[in-house]
């Protein structure tokens, strides 16, 4: 097992991103504010090509939007090396901040024409104009402007928010990803996109209290009002494969999307010359306030928290006594206890729970006697050998794949985990039971091989126990 360095840790609260953190509190952004359809020119240039077809897919992981875009394009005009940018919106430096902290780019993007790929280079945009809310900015950084090619150095703009406790000035950087592609004389040719954008979040904390806002993923469809003519044709499709559907919210553009299913929506449309009005934004996840239950010894020893989300609240503790069907002896000084699990952030080396046997540990299993029996809203899981600022601790080792859980030796599921480094714990949700939970059992069916060592790994076991009210709770001053 490699060593695992201290990670700062508030209650089980897990700090995400770039985040700026204060003896009292903070203010962090993370992920992509924004991202979108690819424009023809940054400076109203005239154009032959048209696009005749565009389907876009974007499917809502836990952490991420992944997002393939597919253009049928053709050259009405002559022969040409038609630019292409791809829009790509980041956070700009926090004011507040003591250092630089490198700020989210999109991830994985590739483009392809004719199935064939294509490079892309980096643009840096101008300065972003001022604005007084985000939603204003998001709308102002549409207008177009001279592309900076080449530029190492990407500008910084302006945008101004008022959260509940922190007052920022919050900026944006404007980029792009250029590519060229060659068009003959009446040519047609399909060009496809693929990448991956973190979910963009401007976050709080104060003392042990924690505010997260709203987790949206952007996409603008108005860049493409560049090219000769609307968009002939067009799809777009959301699909949630997270494990809160009900959770995901359409903000914009109102009322043009179908509900297929609870994890499904559509918009068709014909000859769209797209406007602001049509840009996309998504709420993945909808904000939520964590706050500690209390400060005394057993509230700490329980490590438990209120968490509350619109009109919904929910208890978050380890209140519970672990076993496990084994254990893997101490290496120095870390110990892979099954009391690792409970993510104790006053232990001095933090280590995860790592089962003993030979092999891959499948069949293995941990056992959880819960000590105040609630029904249970869903799991939440860290797993692997996570460490906050170090993915390889986690890559080296295995992650469970997927668990058979069994709840009060009479309910029994299976739960399929995706292989992410997560910087949450992943909620497993619990379904149709609703019976108060005393007794959980999670054995491991399947494994992400490690790189390194076949050590199965948990870093963390919470539960989440829906509250019928609000609970009374006393913000940190």
């Amino acid at each position: 097992m490699p060593e695992m360095k201290t990670r700062w840790l508030t209650l089980t609260f897990f700090v995400i991103g770039a985040s700026i953190v204060f003896a009292n509190g903070g203010a962090w952004q993370t992920g992509v504010p924004g991202t979108g359809n690819a424009s023809a020119s940054k400076n109203d240039r005239h154009t032959d090509v048209t696009i005749e077809n565009e389907t876009l897919k974007i499917d809502l992981h836990p952490a991420y939007a992944a997002v393939e875009v597919r253009y049928r394009m053709h050259n009405t005009g002559p022969k040409v090396e038609q630019d292409f940018f791809f829009p790509v919106e980041r956070w700009g430096k926090n004011p507040d901040a003591d250092t630089d902290a490198k700020s989210d780019d999109i991830d994985h993007y590739r483009i392809t024409v004719d199935g064939k790929e294509l490079s892309s280079t980096n643009v840096a945009g101008p300065k972003e104009k001022s604005s007084k809310t985000k939603e204003e900015t998001s709308e102002a950084n549409q207008d177009s402007g001279e592309a900076e090619e080449g530029s190492s150095e990407e500008e910084e703009g302006g945008e101004t928010t008022s959260g509940s406790v922190w007052q920022q000035e919050l900026s944006t950087i404007k980029s792009w990803k250029k590519s060229v592609i060659p068009f003959e004389r009446n040519q047609t040719r399909e060009v496809t996109i693929h990448y991956n954008g973190r979910y963009a979040e401007n976050d709080e904390s104060v003392s042990d209290d924690s505010h997260i806002s709203n987790a949206t993923f952007a996409y603008s469809l108005s860049p493409a009002a560049t090219w000769k003519g609307p968009i002939g044709k067009g799809k777009i499709e959301i699909n949630t494969l997270h494990p809160e559907p009900e959770d995901v919210s359409i903000q914009k553009p109102k009322e043009q999307f179908k509900k297929i299913s609870d994890t499904h929506y559509e918009w068709d449309f014909e000859n769209l010359k797209p406007t602001l009005a049509d840009d996309l934004r998504i709420v993945a996840h909808s904000k939520y306030d964590k706050y500690p239950t209390g400060y005394s010894e057993e509230d700490l020893s329980r490590r438990a928290s209120y968490v509350l989300r619109d009109h919904q609240y929910f208890l978050d503790h380890t209140d519970y006594d672990a076993t496990a069907s084994s254990t893997l002896a101490a290496q120095g000084k870390h110990n892979y206890d099954v009391v690792n699990i409970k993510g104790d952030p006053t232990r001095e080396v933090q280590s995860p729970w790592a089962e003993g046997v030979e092999g891959d540990g499948i069949g293995e299993s941990i056992t959880l006697d819960v000590k105040r029996p609630l029904p249970l809203y869903g799991i939440l899981i860290q797993p692997g050998y996570y460490q906050y600022d170090d993915k390889e601790p986690w890559s080296k080792n295995n992650r469970v794949a997927q668990f058979e859980i069994t709840l009060n030796d009479e309910h029994t599921f299976t739960e399929s985990i995706p292989d992410e480094h997560f910087e949450r714990p992943y909620l497993i949700r619990v379904r149709d039971y609703t019976k108060p939970v005393n007794k959980i059992k999670l054995v491991i069916k399947s494994v992400y091989r490690g790189t390194q060592f076949r050590d199965t790994c948990i870093s963390l076991v919470e539960l989440r126990a829906p509250l019928s009210k609000k609970p009374e709770v006393h913000g940190a001053r």
